[in-house]
């Protein structure tokens, strides 16, 4: 079985460029690319039973995600690669971790955002958590 291959993926620049070097860089190994629902950019807690308000906000993150995804798979077609993609809900950093812990995978490219100072210091980086807690080797793609 080929090496996989977990490449988060936002629709950013970053994520874009992530993707495709890791397509460049792995050519011949297994892709998953996966996409993250952060429940902490819902405007209110999702699945309470009387609040349709809430149901359409989670809703529109899941057609998002799937947005994000289709848009992964242009590229890979463009790349002539088959992925396997996915949806978590749930804090980005800790999500990328889990199916890098549970799911077989080898190694993770992640792109960077380049935030730096006091953007970095109160908003964090989901490159920097997963580089540090990753049970397999990370590639950070600036």
């Amino acid at each position: 079985m080929p090496p996989r291959i977990l490449v988060p993926f936002d629709d950013s620049e970053p994520a874009r460029e992530a993707l495709a070097y890791a397509f460049d860089l792995f050519p011949d190994e297994e892709f998953v690319v996966l996409a993250v629902v952060d429940p902490a950019s819902l405007s209110s807690i999702p699945n309470t039973a009387d609040d349709a308000d809430t149901d359409h906000d989670a809703e529109e993150f899941l057609d998002d995600a799937a947005d994000q995804l289709a848009a992964a798979e242009t590229i890979a077609d463009e790349h002539g690669v088959d992925v396997d993609t996915r949806t978590r809900t749930g804090t980005p950093a800790q999500q990328i971790i889990d199916v890098a812990e549970c799911d077989a995978i080898d190694h993770v490219v992640i792109g960077s955002h380049g935030r730096s100072g006091v953007a970095r210091i109160l908003l964090g980086s989901v490159a920097e958590v997963v580089v540090r807690h990753s049970p397999v080797p990370v590639t950070v793609v600036r």
